[in-house]
């Protein structure tokens, strides 16, 4: 409020407490609705490519038509890593084979899904020194790390391994030993996760080529730009069948696709507008009968000589005190809904400060549009006619 100026909007809203308050609610309300929907899209987008920066590789050689995500890679021959290793600038490279097996979950007894990562155990493939500690473990034929991150309850499991009992489980009807753990958490389309050799995996799937890989992963070397290799192996690739490509860009290769054709991501945008949609409409049917009620007053004004821009600015300082008064509690209700949510997926629920400031920009917008709505009835009003 200006220095001088009667804040007049502050007073026609607290004239009637019950009015304001339910204006504040519909404002958090929505300002709730837009964060959880935002959460919901961004933690999908996150937990899918969270992976991707799990590998200690600097480049991806992927299959050009097929590969969109880590799970859903396509294949590729071996031959293509083969030309990439001999790119000037690339300094190690090793095939990786990823794939979704049913096993017996030890938690329940239950059939799931379990997503396996399989490389050689001599290749230094990861970025966590806790599973890098662990590789040599996987020479062993039919043992795997399991993730403990993973959705459901396995702490007897965890609990088993960690006292070095090493427990067992059915992957791919074949009897896995599990002999360590780690936590890099899953996504929507991952529930369970587990590493293995690549003999392991060769194994539970006798049918499968060796030389068909599903990505390979390439480090370059030290003082090398990546986007600079990368573009050497494209080069040398030449190929229709695959080419190279650095994390960053894969990361986004994933997020465009989940937003163009994931339904998922159809559905929360379309939440975020009725969110809006439905917190405009609560604003302005109280800013509409905040100024039916107070239609003497605003034509007393026009009068007397106040603009119209004179009084849309006292709705829109009513906007603005709304924005504030439903954001705040909205944002601090957000928090703790990221927080449980994310708890109950086993999944991470972030709040940016971008997000923080796109909703609250949104969040302004809805008011003053719902404010500009209400005043229609005030510019057309007549002030003999109102008296």
């Amino acid at each position: 409020m200006l220095e001088g100026r009667t804040p007049l909007g502050w007073l026609q809203l607290t004239h009637s407490r019950a009015r304001f308050t339910v204006a504040a609610c519909g404002v958090g309300f929505a300002v709730v609705l837009v964060f959880m929907q935002l959460g919901f899209m961004n933690m999908l987008f996150d937990a899918t490519t969270t992976l991707h920066g799990k590998f200690d590789a600097d480049i991806f050689i992927l299959n050009k038509e097929d590969a969109r995500q880590i799970d859903q890679s396509g294949s590729l021959s071996v031959r293509r890593l083969v030309q990439a290793m001999g790119v000037d600038g690339v300094a190690d490279g090793e095939g990786l084979y990823v794939g979704t097996v049913n096993w017996t979950k030890p938690s329940d007894g239950e059939t799931g899904n379990l997503f396996v990562m399989a490389i050689n155990p001599s290749f230094d493939a990861f970025k966590d020194p806790e599973v890098s500690a662990q590789m040599r473990k996987l020479n062993v034929p039919g043992t795997f790390l399991f993730d403990r991150g993973s959705r459901g309850d396995y702490s007897a499991f965890i609990a088993a391994i960690d006292a070095e009992t090493y427990p067992t489980a059915e992957i791919a009807d074949v009897t896995g030993t599990a002999v360590g753990h780690f936590s890099f958490g899953v996504s929507f389309g991952i529930e369970a996760e587990a590493i293995i050799s690549s003999d392991t995996f060769l194994a539970m799937q006798p049918s499968r080529d060796p030389d068909v890989i599903n990505i390979g992963l390439v480090q370059v070397e030290q003082g090398q730009d990546p986007q600079v290799v990368a573009e050497r192996i494209n080069r040398v690739l030449a190929a229709e069948d695959a080419y190279a490509v650095t994390v960053a860009d894969f990361k986004q290769v994933t997020r465009s696709f989940l937003r163009d054709n994931s339904p998922i991501a159809y559905i929360f945008s379309f939440g975020v507008a009725v969110g809006l949609i439905v917190g405009a409409i609560i604003v302005i049917q109280i800013l509409s009968s905040d100024v039916q009620d107070h239609m003497g007053e605003y034509a007393t004004f026009k009068a007397i000589g106040f603009t119209n821009r004179y009084l849309l600015g006292i709705v829109y300082e009513q906007s603005a005190i709304l924005t504030v008064v439903g954001f705040v509690p909205g944002l601090g209700l957000s928090l703790l809904l990221y927080d449980v949510v994310g708890g109950a997926v086993a999944m991470a629920m972030t709040m940016p400060l971008q997000r923080v400031g796109l909703v609250f920009g949104l969040t302004a917008l809805m008011c003053i549009g719902a404010g500009t709505i209400a005043m229609r009835r005030v510019y057309s009003a007549d002030p003999a006619e109102v008296f």
